[in-house]
């Protein structure tokens, strides 16, 4: 496993055509693992009185510019930051999770699903997860594979692979023994990433 429990990461998404249009300038800045925000200007002259601010995180990617080849953090390359990492720990019999936050707009969707081109953590991480499933499976290991997948949003909790489609909000409970629980999760046992 590896020396930490929980791992953040930032990703900066490129503009949306809003953004775009309204000639909105660019105050993220990234270098290794740290981020930087730079406050716009504070007067007619582009004066500017306050400092940068700078954060630490694990990762930073930079998806604002592809043509930045060097900075540049696809799909790709969040995934073998992220996923790789989940998933070795899950195979050494660690519980993995992976969740992303931010607001309306701010490219969670894309980063966790990606796009038919572009396939985000979530698609890579059960590509990958058969894959080794399928390589590894032998007459002394066999393995089953059961999932859940939930959205958390304005404080609902909503099974996301709810076989009646109710879309009911589900509460969040605590076990005495196992901790938290969403009840009523579907929990699907699946045999490939199709």
């Amino acid at each position: 496993m590896s020396d930490t429990k929980v791992k953040v990461a930032v990703r900066v998404r490129p503009m949306n055509r809003r953004e775009i249009e309204l000639n909105t300038k660019c105050v993220v800045d990234m270098e290794d693992n740290q981020t930087v925000l730079h406050p716009p200007p504070s007067n007619a002259k582009g004066e500017n009185r306050k400092q940068p601010k700078v954060f630490a995180f694990d990762h930073c990617f930079w998806s604002m510019d592809e043509s930045n080849v060097p900075k540049y953090a696809g799909q790709e390359v969040v995934f073998k930051c992220l996923g790789e990492g989940i998933l070795e720990n899950a195979f050494q019999g660690y519980n993995a999770c992976i969740f992303a936050y931010g607001q309306t707009g701010s490219g969670k969707s894309f980063s966790m699903m990606g796009n038919g081109e572009q396939p985000g953590l979530i698609p890579r991480l059960c590509c990958s997860l058969f894959e080794r499933v399928h390589r590894e499976a032998n007459e002394a290991h066999t393995f089953k594979v059961e999932v859940s997948y939930m959205e958390i949003y304005n404080e609902k909790v909503r099974d996301l692979l709810d076989p009646k489609g109710s879309r009911q909000s589900l509460k969040v409970r605590e076990h005495k023994v196992l901790g938290p629980y969403v009840d009523g999760l579907s929990q699907l046992a699946v045999t490939s990433f199709e």
